[in-house]
C-alpha cells in the first residue's frame, strides 16, 4: 500500500523504534485528503509504539495506526480541516497557537473504520 506519490513508510513509522503499523484504510483516506488539498503535507507523527506514547505522555490513538499529525497553520489548517471532515476523519485535534513550526492538525479515523462513527470530534490542544 505504500506505493503512492505522497507519503513514505519512514514518515508514517514510529520515530523511536522505526516500527510501521499503519492502517491501509487510513492511508487511502489520507491520500484522498492530500489529493484534494493539492499541496504537500508534512507528517510530523504517524504510528507511535506504546512505549513512545508513554514516554511523551501522549494518548494512544497513534498506536492504532489510524492517526497522523500534519504540520500546517493559518488558512492551510482551515482548508485541511474542511477536507478532513469531508473524508470522514472522526478525530481532529487543532493546535494553532505558538510558533508556526509547532502548529498542526491531528487527524484520526478511529470511528469511521470501527463502524462506530458518532460524528466528528474536534478539540483544541491547551497552551
Amino acid at each position: 500500500m505504500f506505493d503512492n506519490d505522497y507519503f513514505t513508510e519512514e514518515e508514517l513509522s514510529c520515530r523511536c523504534c522505526g516500527k510501521l503499523h499503519f492502517s491501509d484504510d487510513t492511508l487511502r483516506r489520507l491520500i484522498r485528503v492530500r489529493e484534494q488539498f493539492a499541496k504537500p503535507m508534512v507528517i510530523t507523527s504517524g504510528y507511535r509504539c506504546p512505549a513512545h506514547c508513554a514516554r511523551i505522555g501522549s494518548t494512544m490513538t497513534h498506536t492504532t495506526g489510524q492517526a497522523v499529525d500534519v504540520s500546517v497553520s493559518g488558512g492551510g489548517a482551515y482548508e485541511l480541516l474542511g477536507i478532513a471532515l469531508e473524508e470522514e476523519f472522526t478525530g481532529i485535534g487543532v493546535k494553532q497557537h505558538g510558533p508556526h513550526k509547532g502548529r498542526f492538525l491531528h487527524l484520526d479515523d478511529l470511528g469511521a473504520i470501527s463502524g462506530k462513527r458518532t460524528g466528528p470530534t474536534i478539540w483544541s490542544y491547551p497552551r
